[in-house]
């Protein structure tokens, strides 16, 4: 067998394990997204959009925020120094992921330890318009969380270790274990701990997966050894640039509670409930990036840039098929899908409209991420961070200025809009660096010509509200809605079946 042969032999195993690993990613996400509605419906039913829930979101949002901005860029980095060390040294592999556990244990126990000791002065903060008694029961949770920057931290890396060495099922199962954790414990806990149930089931739902993600991974890392390797200190310098730009979502939304804050009670949970819920919907197309992130990773290091380009317009392609309808039918059926979901119990009408029109602001991050996302994966797999570091402050600031500009006459709904304009904006200037360095992998006219189908398609279903019954045009409009549906991702759906089959046939 000659080497070109064994090389296509090679780059087809791989393609087919990254889109097996999709697929079976997939699977176990949408069963943990269906729980994840289940656990939603709980809270709203329980909670609503209550000043109480306002703060214990608030409590967690420095947890999740700052573990989100330290794993994301060394997780970032992990993937092609890793897969480095892989190709020359396995055994060094293994020592490179056990001194990077040991050395961020120590410092999620600091994060910890400061959360503990002054959670008042970091909640103002992140909410600097809460009342004095909201503030008080916002730090009181805090407190709480403190445990979570190591539960989650180590969550993080663990995970990002079964997806470098393609263990996307044990990946993928693992997740599932979260909701059958903390939808008990809310719904159990809420009558002894009201909102403050939620906090219980964050840790000990984290806590659980942490447990499974440490005894599937065990074998690829090792304790002993070593406590800083260079790769170690190569990993944070690249890093350190990328834990910003990586999570500029996260700091945008921070911002973003930061000025809802000031707004009536209830804006606050308005935002959690409707990135949760984006984020449910967005379930497959976040995957694609995801999956695609280790081989794009594995050919780099091959020196396979053409390979490494095709990845790109294969992974942007598929992600767009499936979010560019998802887009419009979720800004055309937003109201009725808040309403289906939540409005039952302490969640009244009033909070339908509140989420809704915060869903709306939000929804165009559905198309903006993946090519986002995609661009920021290459960079990061060349090991040019330090063009997404340029991007951060600017984009921060520009979101800070948008939430300024548009809250005032749109409210909370102004503010979710200032993030989906300034992740357009960064990404158009992410694109154009890639481009510097020779890869265009943006199908613009495609895109343009499926924007407009579904545009039209949006405009059409909204305005047959005019002429149809309520029930009617529930019925026609999502019929339609999933026409456009199959007919953009038909070449996804025909793969997703056939792997299926496969996978059951091997059964």
């Amino acid at each position: 067998m000659t080497a070109k042969s064994s090389d296509i032999i090679k780059d087809k195993r791989i393609v087919q394990s990254v889109a097996a690993g999709t697929i079976v990613i997939t699977l176990f996400t949408l069963l943990s997204k269906t729980l994840g509605f289940v656990r939603e419906i709980i809270i709203a039913n329980l909670f609503g959009t209550s000043w109480r829930l306002d703060a214990v979101f608030i409590a967690l949002t420095p947890v999740t925020t700052v573990i989100g901005i330290a794993t994301g860029g060394i997780i970032a980095i992990f993937f092609p120094i890793y897969h480095e060390l892989k190709f020359k040294n396995s055994e060094k592999a293994v020592r490179y992921a056990g001194s990077l556990l040991k050395l961020y244990s120590l410092v999620f126990i600091l994060l910890g330890i400061i959360f503990y000791l002054i959670p008042d002065e970091i909640v103002k903060l992140f909410a600097p318009g809460f009342s004095n008694e909201i503030l008080i029961y916002a730090a009181r949770k805090l407190r709480y969380l403190s445990v979570l920057p190591l539960i989650n931290g180590l969550q993080a890396l663990l995970g990002a270790l079964l997806r470098a060495e393609r263990y996307f099922f044990q990946y993928g199962i693992a997740q599932l274990i979260f909701n059958f954790i903390a939808i008990p414990v809310i719904y159990l806990g809420a009558p002894y701990f009201s909102e403050a149930s939620y906090v219980l089931a964050m840790i000990l739902g984290n806590f659980f997966v942490l447990i499974l993600y440490f005894s599937f991974s065990r074998r690829f890392f090792s304790l002993k050894g070593e406590f800083f390797l260079s790769e170690t200190s190569q990993t944070f310098k690249l890093a350190l640039p990328f834990m910003f730009s990586s999570s500029l979502s996260t700091i945008n939304i921070v911002v973003d509670k930061m000025f809802v804050s000031t707004l009536p009670p209830g804006r606050v949970s308005s935002l959690q409930y409707s990135t949760t819920l984006l984020g449910i919907i967005s379930t497959v197309v976040s995957i694609f990036a995801m999956t695609s992130f280790t081989e794009l990773s594995e050919k780099v290091a091959a020196k396979d840039i053409e390979g490494a380009c095709k990845r790109m317009k294969k992974t942007v392609t598929s992600s767009l098929n499936i979010a560019i309808p998802l887009t419009v039918w979720t800004i055309v059926m937003a109201e009725y899908l808040i309403r289906v979901v939540f409005q039952r119990g302490a969640f009244s009408a009033e909070s339908t409209g509140l989420v809704s029109t915060a869903l709306i602001g939000y929804s165009a991050l559905l198309v903006i991420r993946p090519i986002s996302t995609v661009s920021s994966n290459f960079l990061t797999t060349i090991k040019k961070v330090k063009w997404i570091f340029y991007i951060v402050p600017v984009s921060i600031t520009a979101n800070a200025l948008f939430d300024w500009i548009l809250m005032k006459p749109f409210a909370h709904a102004g503010v979710a809009a200032s993030t989906s304009i300034v992740l357009f904006m960064s990404t158009f200037i992410k694109v154009r660096i890639v481009k510097h360095y020779g890869i265009e992998f943006v199908p613009i006219m495609r895109i343009l010509k499926q924007i407009t189908m579904a545009i039209s398609t949006g405009l059409a279903i909204y305005f047959l509200k005019n002429i149809l019954g309520s029930v009617e045009w529930l019925l026609v409009g999502n019929i339609v809605f999933m026409t456009l549906f199959i007919v953009m991702a038909h070449d996804e759906l025909r793969t997703t079946i056939s792997k299926i089959k496969s996978f059951l046939k091997k059964k």
